[in-house]
Order: C-alpha cells, then sequence, then structure tokens
C-alpha cells in the first residue's frame, strides 16, 4: 500500500539494545505515549494505517536503529497531522509531488510540536547520504527520475534545512535548469515558496496541483521554453547569472528553528548518524556534469548556464508528465521501511497494542459482588499492616532537642541517651501492572478465577496510598496475538471498570507480548518499587522468549511475580505462587501485597 511520505520515520538513536530500557519494544512504547500514536512491534513489515504504527524487530547495528527510530518519528507525523481521508491525485506524478510537500510539512510540525524529533529525522538522511542511497541527480537521469530527487533534494534542503542534502539541492537546480529550462524551473521555485506557509493536508495538495499545472502548460509551451533557454544562455554571454536564486542556507529558510537534541523525546540516547555525506554527494555531483567541463557556479554558489549547452527541451517535461509509479523514484520513506523488513528477523509481536473495553456493566456487578468478601479482609489486613508500618518510632539518643520524660533517670547512672528522637517509616511507593491471562487453556473456569483474582486484588490496593495498579487482559479479545485488552489503567477505579472484567478464555498465549507490554508500562513510572504480576497457567506460546523478557526485566529493577492457576509457574517467575482456587486467594494475595507493600525489595 502506498502511504503518505512513505515510512521513513523518526526516533532517537539509542545505544544497545541489550538492556530493557533501550530496547525496541520500550522505545517504541516511549514514543507511542510521547506522540499518543498505537505502535506494534514485531513481524517483518513496516508500515501506518493512519492510526497505528507498525515495526519489525531489528538487529542492533547503528544503521538499524537510526532507519527503525527515524521511522517511527516520521510515521507518528503522518498519524497526528496528516488527513488520509482526503482523494490523492490520480496523476501519478501529482501523487509523487503530494507526498514530497507532505512529507516536508508534517515533519515540520512534529519538530514544532517536539524540536528533539529533529536530530532523529535528520539521521535518517544523513545515514543515506554517507551510505549512497541518497545520489545527487545526473543530466542522463530519465525526466521522471530527475524531476523527482531533484524536488526532493530542493524541498527537503530548503524548507527542512537539512544540510546533508546541500550539495544534491545546488546539482538539482544546476540540472534542472539545463534539462527543463530556466523559465520554468524559476515558476516552480517561486510556487516552493509558499511551502513554509503550508497549515494543511489540503494546502499541501492544492499546492501540489499547481505545480502539476505548470508543469503540463510549460510541456505544452515549447516556444516559451526556448525563449527561457536563449535569454538564459545571452545571460551567461554577457556575463551576468541567472536570476533564479539558489538552493537557501538551511538557517535562512522560513520557519526554521533550533532543534534541541532530542530533549522531549525518551532519554534513551541522541539518535545521530555519522557525520559526513559530502564526498559521496561532490563526487556524485561531478559525474553528472556539474564539475570542470559541465555547469559552473559562481563564489555565492549561484548556478550559470555554460554557452553552447543543450537547448531545455519540453519533451522531457512531457515524458516526466507519461511517467507512471514504477518510473518515478520510489517513496523515501517507503525504500527506508524495505530496508527495515529486509534486516528484520521473523519474530512474532513484541509490543501489542491495546484494545479499549466496557464490557458488561451488570455482570460487572455481580462479579463485584462476588470478589468484595474477599478484597475487603485483605484490604482491611493491608491498611492495618502500612499503618503499623509507617506509624512514628520514638527511639532514645545521647544528643537532641526534646528530652524523654520516661528515660531521665539515666542521667543519674551516667547513661546519656536521655534525649527523643523521632523516625518514619517508608510509606508504599510501588506500581503494579496485574497481567491476566486469558489464552484458551484457561477455560474451564480458570478464566473466571484469574479475573476474580485480579479483581479482588486491584479492588484491595485501590485505598492504599503510594500505591498504582493496572490490570490487563491478553490476547485480545478475539484472540488476537498483536493485541491486549485493558481492563484497568493506572488511576482507574475498579467499580467504575467493573464490567472489563467480565471476559473469557480465547486464543493462544502470547505472554512475550504481553510482557512486554507491561514493563513498558511500568518502567517509565515514578515509584521505585515497580511489580509486574500474571495470572497464568503457565504455558506460553514461546516459554524462551517469555523468560527472558522476565530476566531482562528484573534486571532492569522490576520485580516479576507469578500466581500460578492450579498449575506451577516457578520455572518461568523467580517468585512464584500456586492457587487452586478462590478459597485460597486470600491468603496468597496477602502475602504478595506484603511483600510488595513493605519490604524493602519486592
Amino acid at each position: 500500500m502506498r502511504k503518505f511520505g512513505g515510512p521513513f520515520l523518526c526516533l532517537e538513536h539509542m545505544m544497545s539494545l541489550t538492556t530493557l530500557n533501550q530496547a525496541l519494544p520500550i522505545v517504541a512504547a516511549a514514543y507511542g505515549r510521547k506522540f499518543n500514536v498505537p505502535v506494534q512491534v514485531g513481524g517483518t513489515d513496516a508500515y501506518t494505517d493512519g492510526a497505528t504504527i507498525q515495526i519489525p524487530q531489528i538487529d542492533e547495528t547503528p544503521a538499524s536503529r537510526t532507519l527503525a527510530y527515524g521511522y517511527l518519528a516520521h510515521e507518528a507525523a503522518h498519524v497526528r497531522f496528516t488527513d488520509f481521508a482526503l482523494s490523492r491525485s490520480q496523476h501519478p506524478l501529482g501523487r509523487f509531488i503530494e507526498g514530497v510537500l507532505e512529507d516536508v510539512r508534517i515533519e515540520q510540525a512534529i519538530i514544532h510540536a517536539y524540536p528533539g524529533t529533529r536530530t532523529t529525522l535528520d539521521a535518517v538522511i544523513t545515514h543515506l547520504v554517507d551510505a549512497g542511497s541518497m545520489r545527487p541527480v545526473a543530466a542522463t537521469d530519465s525526466p521522471a527520475q530527475l524531476l523527482g530527487n531533484g524536488l526532493l533534494a530542493l524541498v527537503r534542503y530548503r524548507y527542512r534545512q537539512q544540510a546533508a542534502l546541500a550539495p544534491h539541492a545546488e546539482n538539482a537546480q544546476r540540472v534542472m535548469r539545463r534539462v527543463f529550462g530556466a523559465g520554468f524551473v524559476r515558476q516552480l521555485d517561486g510556487l516552493l515558496t509558499e511551502m513554509p506557509q503550508l497549515a494543511s493536508t489540503q494546502d499541501a495538495l492544492a499546492l501540489a496541483q499547481r505545480i502539476l499545472a505548470l508543469l503540463e502548460q510549460a510541456a505544452q509551451s515549447p516556444q516559451a521554453q526556448s525563449r527561457a533557454g536563449d535569454d538564459e544562455r545571452q545571460g551567461a554571454d554577457d556575463g551576468t547569472t541567472a536570476d533564479d536564486a539558489p538552493p537557501d542556507a538551511p538557517g535562512d529558510a522560513p520557519g526554521d528553528a533550533p532543534g534541541d537534541a532530542l530533549g522531549d523525546a525518551p532519554a534513551q540516547g541522541t539518535g545521530t548518524a555519522e557525520a559526513g555525506g559530502t564526498e559521496t554527494a561532490e563526487s556524485g555531483a561531478q559525474e553528472s556534469g556539474s564539475g570542470p567541463g559541465g555547469d559552473s557556479a559562481d563564489s555565492a554558489g549561484t548556478a550559470i548556464e555554460v554557452p553552447g549547452s543543450q537547448p531545455p527541451s519540453p519533451s522531457a517535461l512531457r515524458q516526466a508528465l507519461s511517467a507512471t509509479d514504477e518510473a518515478l523514484p520510489e517513496d523515501l520513506f517507503a525504500a527506508v521501511a524495505e530496508t527495515l523488513r529486509a534486516r528484520a528477523p521473523h519474530v512474532p509481536t513484541l509490543l501489542p497494542t491495546v484494545e479499549l473495553y466496557r464490557g458488561d456493566p451488570q455482570q460487572g456487578k455481580a462479579a463485584l459482588a462476588r470478589v468484595r468478601v474477599h478484597s475487603a479482609k485483605l484490604t482491611a489486613r493491608l491498611q492495618g499492616l502500612v499503618q503499623a508500618q509507617t506509624l512514628t518510632r520514638h527511639r532514645t539518643a545521647r544528643h537532641g532537642r526534646r528530652l524523654s520524660p520516661g528515660h531521665l533517670h539515666r542521667a543519674g547512672v551516667g547513661d546519656a541517651r536521655i534525649f527523643q528522637r523521632q523516625t518514619l517509616r517508608t510509606a508504599p511507593n510501588t506500581a503494579l501492572h496485574l497481567l491476566v491471562d486469558l489464552s484458551g487453556s484457561m477455560g474451564g473456569g480458570q478464566d473466571l478465577l484469574a479475573l476474580d483474582a485480579a479483581m479482588a486484588l486491584a479492588l484491595a490496593l485501590e485505598p492504599m496510598r503510594g500505591v498504582s495498579r493496572a490490570v490487563t487482559a491478553f490476547p485480545g479479545r478475539s484472540g488476537q496475538q498483536d493485541q491486549v485488552t485493558a481492563v484497568v489503567a493506572h488511576g482507574q477505579g475498579v467499580v467504575q471498570r467493573a464490567g472489563a472484567f467480565v471476559q473469557w478464555a480465547r486464543g493462544s498465549t502470547p505472554m512475550t507480548g504481553a510482557l512486554w507490554f507491561a514493563a513498558a508500562d511500568l518502567l517509565p513510572r515514578s515509584e521505585t518499587r515497580k511489580v509486574l504480576l500474571t495470572l497464568t497457567d503457565g504455558f506460553p506460546d514461546d516459554f524462551g522468549s517469555a523468560l527472558a523478557v522476565v530476566q531482562s526485566a528484573t534486571a532492569a529493577g522490576i520485580t516479576p511475580i507469578g500466581i500460578g492457576i492450579r498449575t506451577d509457574v516457578s520455572r518461568l517467575f523467580p517468585l512464584a505462587i500456586r492457587i487452586d482456587d478462590i478459597a485460597d486467594l486470600k491468603q496468597a494475595l496477602f502475602g504478595i501485597a506484603e511483600r510488595l507493600l513493605l519490604s524493602t525489595h519486592a
């Protein structure tokens, strides 16, 4: 599917994927939260459908990370700022021009909202230039390739201020004048000056249509093109320069604003690619005739036509106008997506998206009544423990400002411990994410038991100050492996969400993705203790990958705990408890809650 701007997205360059907070699913989730755009990680495809961004798992090379993180930023900009409902041009060249203009517009928009994304987005272009994937245009290119790539270089250098494209833009200006005529290029430059004023997708489409109309008009007027070429060559004979302006410097472009590293993105690194790229670009420019023996430029960078060069050919414009999609340059970000696909190992969904679910409020009330007796007793015991743990303690000391009346007699025997000191115990400061396995193997009543257990614990913890909890079920309600179902979010009340606890077993057990989802939810939270609690029958689709996430989460400071529903899950979770029915739940959950709330290490 051909998309606006294709797939080059943008995110921050990071260090290594060997630690949890630097892993792609965690970074992708962070960008999803930042931009309010759902992101999926896994499989072998890279695309956006206008609502969700999909990227594959990548290898750990800096190049792959630069492309993947850039892809995320670019596509997030499309999801946030592109109106996908608008009709696209029926003309292949018109659609290409629309994509180029809209790509630049939405990138400027997301940079304005999140200045740090400038670094991530620009790193993609720098990498492509350094790798030779983006080369300067040449007079020997087909008219469609010359016009498409030339326009791309000019717009991205002038109006996205991407310095790595400076040689490409200067060369494009020179070669396009020689092939298409100075008069046409001058008019094109005039239309492009409207780029900074584009405020919507509709504006971008309208400007693209005006450029297409200019092309059609110029292609139908060979005499005017020839006169324009004669005027240009006459100016060169007279020693004057062409009156069409050279590509503007990035800092001079309207709307330019300095971008700080990626201050508005998750603190995962700088996202920069290797510096340079001018050597490749300059050598390409020389090959295309811009060096000695070809067109020349004055010291200010203004290109001058060399006397005796070939007159502009309107047929070149007609050839560009008749080009098919296949003859035009590949969409820039579609090419990046293709690179990501080629480098992706085939893995299942690592980061699922979340589906909202209201459930049945009436059945939710019945579930509440069923578990309230257990949660109420659990709440009372926990509150008593927390209160006892956080009460002010008094002790005696040798120094202080307040005497302890009950210990003044010590002074008579030379014991200086007669002063009173107060100490405060640490109150709970815990974030909990509770995963509920609702795979098909949980049928036969185990699904009901797991949901009742989750509701009881969430309800019991709700009054606890210093405790935040969320509940999520997996897989999706129709068994989708790439989705999880939101039951209770942090800060939501169980009573209001009771209907969401009314669900049933379905599908397989994509526990790896659910664990990634919960870890991505916990890592950025401010609470000092983070607990990932999973209610399951202990049979994930891929035991090895699930175990790897558990181990990585443990290393990152998250405490994974498993509650096995009528099964032993100690092989998967370092802290594991088994419950066989609701009667066992109270004592089991009390032990877990006491540990996660009150101990120094959950």
